[in-house]
């Protein structure tokens, strides 16, 4: 079974990451890359909203005897063969799950411009992540009624 708290307490670190990474949003080009300060919150924060929506996906995964995921990427393949997110969902995750692993081991070479627009550019997949996974909650819960 679920451990709902697990999934809340995680979805609000979520939540607290969020926010920083829609602050940033707002930001210019030139304000965010002049800004060493910037450009460092904006690798970690997306790295770790990353890691925290892998957390979600393998708790779940564990829970409900889903499978184990062979990498980070297959976390949310199981999900989406499990009808938990959307195909399309899926993809957008995989390619984030791509440059958070480039964030984390080619931390020297990272495109800061592309940083930048993934911060602008993707922040409703993470919305859409959360609704899609608590829509599959709320399925299941009304099961173990």
């Amino acid at each position: 079974m679920i451990d709902k708290q697990k999934i809340e307490s995680l979805f609000k670190e979520l939540d607290t990451y969020l926010k920083e990474v829609k602050q940033l949003s707002l930001l210019s080009e030139v304000e965010y890359l002049t800004n060493v300060r910037n450009i460092y919150s904006g690798r970690y924060l997306l790295q770790i909203s990353i890691e925290t929506c892998i957390n979600i996906g393998n708790h779940i995964i564990s829970r409900e005897a889903l499978g184990i995921p062979k990498d980070y990427s297959d976390t949310f393949r199981i999900l989406q063969s499990n009808n938990i997110i959307s195909t399309s969902l899926l993809e957008r995750l995989i390619l984030m799950t791509r440059f958070r692993n480039r964030i984390v081991h080619l931390y020297w070479d990272i495109d800061d411009k592309l940083v930048l627009e993934i911060i602008k550019n993707n922040y409703e997949d993470f919305i859409n992540y959360r609704t899609e996974i608590l829509e599959h909650l709320k399925k299941n819960q009304s099961k173990d009624l």
